[in-house]
């Protein structure tokens, strides 16, 4: 249980304070204190309404748990019991829709208000749409991933009043020692160690009519999510911004300076320009983004050289080894065995 749950990166990020409490609670419902698993800096109580906390706290906080509790399915135990009071505004958003298509935008479009690591992107063929979520921004790990991914599922059958049709769910995060209980929630054979977790339902499903659905309400509280949503903190000075929105566009196909913009709710010229005034050239930017997740994936060793060009936005891996030649002198295979080499003499 130790190693799965522990294999993983620090992340980079935050998470709304809500999350801190919904696993308070469940650790109090199974007699346990809370606080002195907490990690430092970790309160029970929020300061304020939209109060962020570090990613990487509650990453820990939910190991310290999941170790106490002796409980290695923590993720998807936690996620089926966070309520739409959990998520504020958006969660009663969520219930007043008129659909789960319209719900599951929300999602996506206020994502920041969940957290802002791995955001969801959907995808649609002529009869499903996937809900993926990449690994560019970082590996939380298989507790926060299952917490994250279970919550959608039992927030979308709440809304229903019906089980989801599932056809196929990948998590990235290695595979549990008994698979059953996520198959039994999710309804179909859950795959673990893949590239890219992702969850396939049939396309009708979006179509589905809410239980709640109340279009008064819905106004107003897509005002208030959205204001909500601009009363956040920014998420870093604009460089780094400009490294995340880069490395989240990437899988979409090399990104360019007007879509890294738009994703900023800035002109090209406005960002280009602010680049510049701290030193930065967008193109040399974003080769030094590219080329840093590139050595990443490559270093921990993971995923295909096929997967990790189409992470970066080549279509072919060709031209993903022309590009990693240009940034080092060598293919990434010769730079990967390099890296082996080196560690093994030390």
């Amino acid at each position: 249980m130790l190693q799965r749950i522990q294999d993983r990166h620090a992340v980079h990020g935050v998470v709304p304070h809500t999350l801190v409490q919904a696993l308070c609670s469940y650790l109090r419902q199974k007699r346990m204190d809370p606080i002195p698993l907490m990690p430092k800096g970790l309160q029970e109580t929020a300061t304020h309404a939209l109060e962020r906390v570090p990613a990487e706290a509650f990453c820990q906080f939910q190991i310290q748990a999941a170790q106490a509790l002796q409980d290695p399915l923590l993720g998807l135990h936690l996620g089926q019991t966070i309520q739409p009071s959990h998520l504020g505004a958006l969660g009663y958003a969520l219930l007043a829709c008129d659909n789960l298509g319209a719900a599951l935008m929300r999602i996506q479009r206020y994502h920041r208000l969940m957290h802002d690591i791995n955001p969801i992107t959907y995808h649609h063929t002529d009869t499903h749409v996937e809900l993926r979520w990449g690994m560019a921004m970082g590996r939380p790990g298989a507790l926060f991933d299952e917490t994250g991914v279970t919550a959608i599922v039992q927030f979308a059958q709440g809304l229903c009043g019906r089980p989801l049709p599932i056809d196929e769910l990948d998590f990235v995060n290695p595979p549990p020692k008994d698979s059953a209980p996520y198959d039994a929630f999710f309804g179909c054979k859950v795959r673990f160690g893949q590239s890219l977790t992702r969850l396939s339902l049939r396309l009708d499903c979006l179509q589905w009519p809410l239980r709640q659905h109340d279009p008064h309400l819905l106004k107003l509280m897509d005002e208030q999510v959205q204001a909500s949503l601009d009363a956040l903190p920014s998420s870093g000075d604009l460089v780094e911004q400009t490294r995340r929105a880069l490395r989240y566009l990437a899988p979409q196909g090399v990104p360019e300076l007007d879509r890294v913009a738009s994703e900023l709710r800035l002109s090209p010229r406005v960002l280009y320009r602010r680049l510049a005034a701290q030193g930065h050239q967008f193109r040399d930017l974003r080769e030094q983004t590219l080329e840093h997740t590139a050595k990443s994936h490559l270093q921990e060793g993971r995923l295909p050289m096929s997967d990790i060009a189409l992470l970066l936005g080549y279509s072919e891996q060709s031209a993903f080894t022309r590009a990693f030649k240009r940034w080092t002198g060598l293919s990434p295979l010769q730079w990967r065995q390099t890296q082996a080499h080196q560690a093994a003499v030390r």
